[in-house]
């Protein structure tokens, strides 16, 4: 939490001191007063009536008598505000008493005699933990509305088709393939069948396979051991032992050397590894999601995946449908995008022209759903009425020709050709070659070595600046 948070935070906070002795409240209150706004009550029974008419930021309880019964005192003190946290203040050195407070749901105990700062400092921290933990609580309820199968856009037969088959795989624990175009919601539905499963309350790992050099994949994936290698300064935690328990999503996992593969196929088939570098094996329970925008099969005929790999990933599989093929749901997704983009750039934009949305149905979306998020946005950045017209947007022609797949690069096409095929992919990608190259079906290094052939540039592209 930043300094300018916390002190918002601080100046707006209300202390209840429950506590007999007037000169230790006194005390108390002097040290607070400065940030807080303080009241105080004698004791427990007193203290409920304000706490039932005032909301607090922390109560302080200072157990000045050997008398007073600290559990039930704790348990009343929680049921009156179970949100509110409790720092206890006794006497020095009485281990029991601490253990019993800490036992009790003590926030903190501090011991007496304290300096002033020391109990601010208490308070800060209690303070801030509550608001971490709202935040967490607010969190896991968008979750819940975020990865709720039912709230998903499903308009078309295509989409409610794959709604059906995640709501019955995501109670399983087997490996699930996801296959569709970049840009239809991979990652999103991954998410979803994580969420929805009986894992949702254990880690949920996103790695992706194409953005992560091959020398460096390895480690990402399995951990590797001090020393190791160059650079390796310190013992490191691969995605799989931090996905233990939970799910781990492999995105574009066929960009995957064989040597990777192989061992890939372990974890799925032992749930086991060793780090790089190490001989300890490691045992991790993660479920695994693996997604490509690759024809694998295809991958697998030409000897460019292990065939036993995606046997065993091939379990359970589910296809996105590019956005061409759920028309149904192009209307609903754009004004729900209006909706969420117009919130975060603060635009008073609210509606398509019928024209933008006859439009949108028409046009094949290479780019699928991120596309038609970043057209939408362009759109609303355009426009200064509530509407956006069909002069505001911009969508590049598409090139009708047969895809650019890997295997093409033998067949005889000019270097003219080949510069407009790449160029018309990043154009519909907005130059980013990462999700170009996945249009065009080939990896990104592969299209990084043809740009660099063919001397295409964008002012975009750092090292063109």
């Amino acid at each position: 939490m930043t300094a300018s948070v916390q002190n918002s935070l601080d100046k707006t906070a209300a202390i209840l001191i429950i506590g007999e002795d007037e000169d230790e409240t006194r005390n108390l209150a002097d040290a607070l007063a400065a940030d807080y706004n303080i009241s105080a009550a004698p004791d427990v029974a007193e203290a409920a009536g304000r706490l039932g008419k005032d909301k607090f930021g922390v109560i302080i309880f200072d157990l000045s008598s050997d008398e007073l019964d600290l559990a039930k005192s704790m348990q009343s003190l929680q049921h009156l505000s179970p949100d509110t946290p409790v720092i206890v203040i006794g006497r020095q050195n009485d281990a029991q008493l601490i253990v019993s407070a800490v036992k009790a749901g003590a926030f903190d105990f501090v011991t007496k005699p304290y300096p002033p700062q020391k109990i601010i400092l208490s308070v800060q921290q209690a303070l801030e933990n509550r608001s971490l933990k709202n935040e967490l609580d607010y969190l896991r309820r968008e979750q819940d509305v975020v990865y709720d199968s039912d709230r998903i856009i499903a308009d078309s037969p295509a989409m409610q088709n794959v709604i059906n088959s995640i709501k019955r795989l995501a109670a399983t624990d087997s490996t699930i393939l996801v296959t569709g175009e970049t840009g239809t919601g991979k990652s999103f539905l991954s998410g979803n069948i994580h969420f929805n499963s009986h894992r949702r309350h254990k880690p949920f790992i996103k790695v992706n396979c194409a953005n992560i050099p091959e020398t460096l994949l390895e480690s990402e994936l399995f951990g590797h051991e001090k020393g190791s290698f160059t650079g390796a300064d310190k013992t490191r935690t691969g995605r799989f032992e931090q996905a233990n328990g939970g799910t781990i999503f492999l995105d574009e996992f066929c960009e995957l050397g064989f040597e990777l593969q192989a061992k890939l196929l372990r974890a799925i088939e032992d749930k086991s590894f060793e780090r790089l570098g190490g001989n300890k094996t490691i045992h991790a329970d993660s479920r695994i999601i693996a997604a490509t925008n690759r024809d694998i099969e295809t991958l697998v005929r030409e000897g460019n995946f292990r065939q036993d790999l995606y046997y065993r990933i091939n379990v359970l599989r589910i296809h996105l449908p590019p956005l061409r093929e759920r028309v149904e749901c192009i209307k609903p997704l754009a004004e729900y995008l209006l909706t969420k983009l117009g919130r975060s750039v603060k635009s008073k934009v609210d509606s398509f022209d019928p024209a933008v949305i006859k439009m949108f149905q028409q046009y094949p979306w290479p780019g699928n759903i991120r596309q038609l998020s970043n057209t939408i946005e362009r759109a609303i950045l355009m426009e200064d009425g509530r509407v956006i017209r069909p002069e505001s947007i911009s969508l590049p022609k598409i090139n009708v020709l047969s895809p650019f797949r890997a295997n093409s690069v033998h067949l005889k096409r000019s270097e003219d050709e080949e510069r407009e095929m790449i160029s018309q992919a990043l154009e519909n990608t907005l130059w980013i070659q990462k999700d170009a190259a996945r249009q065009l079906g080939i990896t990104p290094r592969a299209l990084n070595y043809r740009i660099r052939k063919l001397g295409i540039r964008h002012a975009r592209w750092r090292k063109n600046k």
